[in-house]
């Protein structure tokens, strides 16, 4: 299985039922698919790690959070500064040890975006 080929309403799914019951990883991939643009972009979709379980065969999807900061910070991952600032705090959310300006990241997202974020938050404790 791979990300890059999954219709989008698939690998959300995906993204979902992996994520299920870590609240804070729950939180972060509900970010992204809500925030629309992520899931169509092939560049982001080879940061996701999909394919099935060794211990029973299930698929699985994972965005590999590391990676997605690393290419937003490379240039290989395009984003307006909205877009950079939800994958920033998506990533913050499911990755304990990374850590994002609050203050760099709200200045830049509209007001659609603002109520996204204001809703993942308090999901993902």
């Amino acid at each position: 299985m791979n990300a890059e080929t999954l219709a989008p309403g698939r690998l959300a799914a995906l993204l979902e039922g992996t994520a299920a019951g870590m609240l804070a990883d729950t939180a972060a991939a509900d970010l992204i698919i809500a925030h629309g643009r992520f899931l169509d972009d092939p560049a982001f979709r080879r940061i996701i790690a999909a394919g099935s379980s060794v211990a029973d065969g299930q698929p699985f999807a994972v965005i590999r959070w590391n990676a997605a900061v690393h290419a937003l910070e490379s240039g290989h991952l395009p984003c307006s500064g909205s877009e950079r600032a939800v994958l920033l705090i998506a990533a913050s959310l499911a990755e304990p040890g990374l850590a994002v300006s609050l203050r760099a990241c709200l200045g830049s997202l509209d007001r659609r975006n603002i109520a996204l974020v204001t809703d993942a938050i308090p999901a993902a404790h």
